[in-house]
């Protein structure tokens, strides 16, 4: 049994190494070195051609992976770090690090958030998906910042119900490149997938509804450009809505490998965003649960850098 996926080069990355491309273009599907892994066995072809792992790309470039797959695959326990910061018997929140896929998928089996979960927290509801246990929503692999998950079946349940329904509130924090054509703004523009490049979202006017909030906390004039800081709610819960919503208005996310064209001249280990709070109902107890986190340590390093002088 065999996964298969079909690529297409956006021009943005003109002359990238495949295997730098794919691992940040594909995102949670697979690592720079399951790439090259993949590229050796012959499961990796550009223009139906194999090719090596310094394969430099051309706008276009028609590339189908193949994920050989012996049987499904279910997660194991790892003993992999994460910042727990609150638990009880029904729910788990926790502070994700930066470039943690959440759960498991082709080309990605081990090393994930749930691998993680499993060693430290044992139990958590089988209620959805078996590959995924106990998660409820997530956050891109590049993304930080808070999550809950379920721990019983009964807030498996309500946690889906509240996330449906739009009454949990997650609130991230952003270094965008440029200034906001407003101080605050609702960003009102349906999503859907990208008809030629499939692993990117879009602004499209059949996708499904995307609600997007913003504030402006802060701008830097600087010799390299211009950036601002903004607080956001997300009032969906499309794929890359944050990311696709502020690269539509012209104000990529720092750092973001597939809504901005030029990701890769801040030299940031990750993406800029972080989601820093999270708020919803307990599915036992009926109470307000309210957690905030700081700003991820990389986000705060790069501010820092531009509260210095040029």
């Amino acid at each position: 049994m065999y996964t298969k996926k079909q690529i297409v080069v956006p021009e943005e990355y003109e002359g990238e190494r495949i295997d730098r491309f794919l691992a940040c273009y594909m995102e949670d599907s697979i690592s720079r070195s399951m790439v090259q892994k993949l590229i050796k066995s012959e499961n990796i072809l550009v223009n139906g051609k194999l090719i090596k792992p310094s394969y430099s790309l051309s706008t276009d470039d028609e590339i189908e992976v193949t994920f050989p797959q012996e049987d499904v695959k279910l997660p194991f326990p790892e003993d992999l770090a994460i910042d727990i910061i609150y638990q009880d018997d029904d729910i788990v929140v926790i502070n994700k690090a930066p470039g943690i896929v959440v759960h498991l998928g082709p080309g990605n089996y081990e090393k994930t958030l749930v691998n993680a979960l499993l060693f430290h927290i044992k139990k958590l509801s089988a209620a959805g998906d078996p590959t995924r246990p106990g998660i409820v929503h997530r956050l891109d692999r590049d993304t930080a910042g808070l999550m809950v998950v379920a721990k019983s079946d009964r807030a498996y349940y309500s946690l889906v119900e509240q996330f449906s329904h739009r009454q949990v509130i997650k609130i991230y924090k952003a270094v965008v490149t440029g200034k906001p054509p407003r101080e605050e703004d609702l960003i009102d523009k349906p999503i859907a997938r990208h008809k030629k490049y499939r692993e990117k979202m879009c602004i499209s006017e059949d996708g499904r509804e995307a609600l997007t909030q913003y504030k402006v906390e802060k701008v830097w004039h600087k010799s390299t450009g211009v950036f601002s800081l903004l607080t956001l709610r997300i009032l969906t819960g499309r794929t890359h809505q944050i990311r696709v919503h502020l690269s539509s208005i012209g104000n990529p996310v720092v750092g973001d490998p597939v809504y901005s064209k030029k990701w890769s001249k801040f030299n940031v280990p990750y993406l800029l965003l972080g989601a820093t709070y999270l708020s919803f109902k307990h599915p036992a107890q009926e109470r307000l649960m309210e957690f905030e986190v700081p700003l991820p340590s990389h986000i705060v390093d790069f501010i820092e850098k531009l509260e210095s002088r040029d």
